[in-house]
């Protein structure tokens, strides 16, 4: 079950962390959109790191995302499905898992607590290489797509 959790986490770090962003500019301001279709259309959703991965789909909610994915070894195979939520602390966008099942079965909070405090750090590394200047003021989810509005220095 570790192996299915670790494969499942960088499955979905890499699919999140791999958006596509159009950037829209605004006085001090800079805003960036990403719709589901675009996120479902990226190269790291439909081109999985992993040989394992397949069936990769984005699902966009309201303040949260749904990642579905199978990931399949020798023996078996799993359908899974990870509910994810953002938030903004001190101007950095953090990615906290809510749920994970495999084949329907849910994961346990002790797991989920496991994943959230090892990926922590690396939401916090790459968002900073990306998010240029400025200060990461809020981030929205709509049943369409993702806005994260930045404050500039």
């Amino acid at each position: 079950m570790k192996q299915f959790a670790r494969i499942l986490v960088a499955v979905v770090a890499l699919v999140v962390l791999a958006l596509p962003f159009a950037v829209v500019s605004a006085q001090n301001t800079r805003t960036v959109v990403t719709t589901e279709e675009d996120i479902n259309d990226s190269y790291r959703v439909t081109n999985p790191a992993r040989r394992s991965v397949s069936n990769v789909y984005v699902d966009l909610q309201p303040n949260q995302v749904v990642v579905s994915a199978t990931i399949t070894y020798r023996r078996v195979t799993y359908a899974t499905v990870s509910t994810w939520t953002p938030s903004v602390v001190n101007g950095r966008l953090t990615w906290t898992l809510v749920s994970v099942t495999g084949n329907g079965q849910p994961a346990s909070q002790d797991l989920i607590n496991q994943v959230n405090a090892s990926i922590a750090t690396s939401w916090r590394n790459y968002w900073a290489d990306r998010a240029g200047t400025g200060r990461l003021q809020s981030i929205v989810i709509t049943d369409n797509d993702i806005t994260m509005t930045f404050a500039g220095r």
